[in-house]
């Protein structure tokens, strides 16, 4: 079997026309500056020198910003220099994450003619009280259209979703993997919400009227969502974001997050 490498590229915040509630992508990803060609290179070439491995699957995925929601000419540019290795046959395939309402036609035949393979939707809930509390600009019926969209053009669809939103409880985060099961993803990230600095959700902490999950409260509802998509087959890529320099517990120098982290071994 082939072992798997991803090379992730992150465009922070390119290209998202809102600002979530618990949303700072240049903090999560640990990147302060947009993204060009010539660092997206540097990239993939460092990582292709360190992946020694021949029978090697390798991927490069766009992470942190609304990939197809960017100008066309950069989504243009990017996947065209990621092309370039799956042409010389270093690299196997593209992945790319994106907002719901970032999905037609057009998009999706750009994608295909790059050989994008996998994509992901943040999705976050399936309520929309709980999507218009956290500034998401969407609404479940564009996860509805866009996954339905993705799944019938070929691509792997993959979902994103988040426990401890404003509002949200555990009744809404159990019906939110419902709803998501009956789309047919392949693959889930589930997320419990970080207070990160410079958001909306930060001040709304300093207030007193966000409140986040604790660790156990989070442990607690994750292990179920957990166990219904893993009932159904569907592939649990993460559960919490991946610990980083910014990402770490808010005592730390350095760290961006505000309240109660997640711990490493979640």
């Amino acid at each position: 079997m082939k072992k798997q490498y991803i090379i992730p590229i992150f465009v922070p915040h390119l290209g998202c026309p809102n600002d979530c509630v618990f949303c700072n992508q240049k903090s999560i990803s640990g990147q302060k500056k947009n993204m060009t060609k010539e660092e997206a290179k540097k990239i993939i070439e460092n990582y292709l020198k360190n992946i020694k491995e021949e029978d090697s699957q390798i991927e490069i995925a766009f992470y942190g910003g609304s990939f197809t929601a960017i100008e066309k000419e950069k989504q243009e540019e990017l996947l065209s220099l990621a092309y370039e290795y799956i042409k010389k046959g270093q690299v196997e395939s593209i992945r790319i994450s994106t907002r719901p309402d970032a999905i037609d036609k057009e998009i999706l035949k750009r994608l295909k003619k790059y050989k994008v393979k996998t994509i992901e939707l943040g999705v976050q809930s399936a309520n929309n009280y709980i999507l218009n509390k956290a500034n998401r600009g969407h609404t479940f019926e564009d996860v509805k259209r866009a996954s339905k969209m993705i799944r019938w053009n070929g691509f792997k669809l993959g979902h994103q979703m988040m426990v401890g939103l404003p509002e949200s409880t555990r009744i809404d985060e159990i019906n939110t993997a419902k709803s998501l099961i009956k789309l047919k993803p392949k693959m889930v990230r589930i997320y419990p919400v970080l207070v990160v600095k410079g958001t909306k959700l930060e001040q709304d902490y300093k207030k007193g009227k966000y409140e986040p999950l604790t660790v156990v409260q989070a442990v607690e509802v994750c292990k179920d969502l957990v166990r219904m998509f893993a009932d159904k087959k569907i592939e649990i890529i993460r559960v919490g974001l991946q610990n980083t320099d910014e990402i770490d517990n808010p005592e730390k120098e350095g760290s961006e997050v505000v309240a109660r982290t997640i711990p490493p071994s979640f």
